[in-house]
């Protein structure tokens, strides 16, 4: 069937394997066999000085792509893109006209790491021109930015927004931070987002620091850049103080800071109280605001309990600790870098109630103890299966978040692999997984924090042909894509299958959140009906700060939890718009619209078609 060069390349395939740092990363499948190629690429002076390849896929697929590297290896970057499919086969010496298909994408994955490499590149141009032109965020003379390359494709989707850039960006690894809480478990995201943001130095007071080396190890695997350290006082010189825990905890340390601030100089402080399903932050930029947070804090009603030991607070506590640590780091990148509204009222947040007040200090907003002891069946959580739609920005907040809280059962689609450029903001990958398909890279670090959770991988891209047999399995469907097209067709199969969808999305420093079930409320379609010839517009030119998602993330495995356990009210018909420059969060209601195309009185949507719109660059928003 096979010729020789065919067979040879087959047998003994070149330049299998990937770089530790690429230049440029591209991809292509063919979704009727399944097979799937990816091509990594070194670059110097404008031309492919390292072409190599990982193949899932038949024998034709895998020669392909090794005669392709050969081809490749060498040449200019505008040579290289003159190489077609045809011309890898045609190299082959033939091959049998069922097999043209598996060849024929070998060309487009190297096209795709080409274009990879040249938008990087383009974005840091950018970036270099706007920090000699001038300096962020107001300052009177222009600061010198990031001048390391692999520096600046980590941090690559923060600093390509303006109000950031290369030196904002070099300004937060600058910083140094003192982080007080009970736990590594209460502090666990919130050290996370710390890190992966590029939050230079960072000391740790904890009350128990039990598991701190293993921990730090992967810390610092998230980012070689970050210093990281437990010290034993909290009178730790620092740019930033950041204090999370219960009323009682957050009040000590809080009082320490402030006996300590008599006789030297107020470090500004964020200080967040979590309790089971509500909290509170606030930051303090002098011992005025401090003491004015604390009096709201007692006035209100926030409890000052130690323990909470009934199951459901403890989910409560958790999540909450979970959905302060991926603010606080937002909160203090807007207040070292000078950007948005500074949180000076207090933000007061129940995840139960859906209840956001960003001026509680002065609203008539109260915050009595939770009563949540009524009978609540968890195993209706633990027994669910959750499938969740990428492994990226959204999916690795959601599914960290569903492990801890005891889920069993746990599916992740995701056809793409761990990038540099990632891990500003998708916390369960590492530096040492670059390459490493993500849904294996999540599995391993879920699977270290709940090791009883089951996990089903599916390296792949969601599908038009496997789409509804996938959703069918499955209790509930998390969205974690970064493309509007996909979506749609994640919309219009979770309808078809009639299973709840819990959809989000996030970009540079807002987000959006609600839960689409089928015929107890709107579709996807009826917020956005799709158009033709519609984009969802250039996420490059746009990026994200890395704790946005993790915001969105968090808030998509609450209401999962909620939907799982019938806690209401819910985001059903409701839709959760979140701006973290304001830390505004504004939810609207809306309603079935009867002339929807899948879900009104006369649907013309029965079965999955096709989309042709693209977002222009799908990599860079989740």
């Amino acid at each position: 069937m096979y010729n020789e060069i065919v067979l040879d390349h087959f047998s003994n395939p070149r330049n299998v394997g990937d770089f530790a740092t690429p230049d440029g990363v591209g991809h292509a499948g063919n979704p009727i066999d399944g097979d799937k190629i990816t091509i990594y690429i070194k670059v110097s002076d404008q031309r492919l000085t390292g072409v190599r390849f990982k193949t899932f896929g038949c024998g034709a697929a895998i020669a392909a792509s090794s005669m392709l590297t050969v081809m490749a290896n060498g040449k200019t970057l505008a040579a290289a893109l003159q190489i077609t499919n045809a011309d890898v086969a045609t190299a082959l010496g033939g091959l049998p006209p069922e097999k043209l298909l598996c060849s024929n994408i070998a060309a487009d994955a190297l096209h795709d790491a080409i274009q990879n490499y040249q938008q990087q590149e383009a974005a840091i141009k950018r970036i270099e021109a706007t920090d000699q032109d001038a300096a962020p965020n107001g300052n009177q003379a222009p600061t010198e930015g990031l001048t390391d390359p692999a520096q600046m494709k980590r941090y690559l989707r923060q600093i390509i927004m303006p109000d950031i850039g290369g030196a904002g960006q070099k300004k937060l690894l600058t910083t140094k931070i003192l982080v007080c809480a009970p736990d590594l478990k209460s502090a666990d995201l919130l050290l996370r987002y710390l890190v992966a943001m590029g939050i230079g130095q960072i000391d740790c007071f904890l009350s128990n620091s039990d598991n701190w080396e293993p921990v730090c190890e992967n810390l610092r695997d998230l980012n070689p850049d970050i210093t990281l350290q437990l010290v034993k006082t909290v009178t730790t010189p620092a740019d930033f103080n950041l204090i999370q825990g219960n009323n009682r905890f957050c009040r000590k340390l809080a009082e320490s800071l402030l006996s300590d601030s008599l006789t030297r100089a107020f470090t500004p402080t964020l200080v967040s109280v979590c309790d089971a399903w509500l909290g509170c932050f606030n930051y303090c930029h002098d011992k005025a605001a401090m003491k004015l947070f604390l009096d709201a804090l007692q006035n209100k009603g926030f409890s000052d309990h130690q323990a909470i030991t009934h199951e459901l607070n403890m989910l409560g506590s958790d999540l909450c600790a979970a959905f302060s640590g991926t603010l606080l780091p937002i909160e203090l990148a807007k207040a070292c870098l000078n950007i948005g509204e500074q949180q000076t009222a207090g933000f007061y947040y129940d995840l139960i109630s859906l209840i956001f007040d960003n001026q509680f200090t002065t609203s008539q907003t109260l915050c009595p103890p939770m009563d949540l002891s009524q009978v609540i069946d968890m195993n209706k959580l633990r027994s669910a299966r959750i499938l969740t739609v990428g492994a990226g920005g959204l999916g690795c907040p959601a599914n960290l978040v569903l492990a801890k809280a005891g889920l069993t059962h746990l599916s992740l689609i995701d056809f793409d692999q761990v990038e540099i450029s990632n891990l500003n903001r998708q916390i369960l990958h590492s530096s040492s997984r670059i390459g490493l398909l993500k849904v294996e890279s999540a599995r391993i670090a879920l699977k270290s924090i709940n090791p009883k959770l089951n996990i089903t991988l599916y390296p792949e891209a969601l599908s038009t042909e496997n789409a509804r047999t996938l959703i069918g399995q499955h209790d509930l469907v998390i969205d974690g894509l970064d493309n509007l097209p996909t979506r749609y067709l994640l919309n219009d199969a979770c309808y078809l299958e009639n299973k709840p969808l819990i959809e989000a999305g996030a970009l540079s420093y807002y987000g959006q959140v609600t839960a689409l079930i089928p015929d107890d409320g709107p579709c996807f379609r009826c917020l956005f009906p799709q158009a033709d010839g519609q984009t969802a517009g250039s996420c490059s030119e746009t990026g994200v700060l890395g704790p946005v998602p993790g915001v969105i993330g968090v808030l998509q495995a609450v209401e999962a939890i909620k939907q799982l356990l019938g806690l209401t009210p819910n985001l059903t018909g409701r839709l959760l718009m979140i701006d973290t420059l304001a830390t505004s969060f504004d939810l609207f209601s809306f309603k079935k619209d009867p002339s929807c195309s899948l879900c009104g009185q006369d649907p013309s949507i029965h079965e999955l078609g096709s989309f042709s719109f693209v977002c222009e660059d799908d990599r860079l928003d989740n």
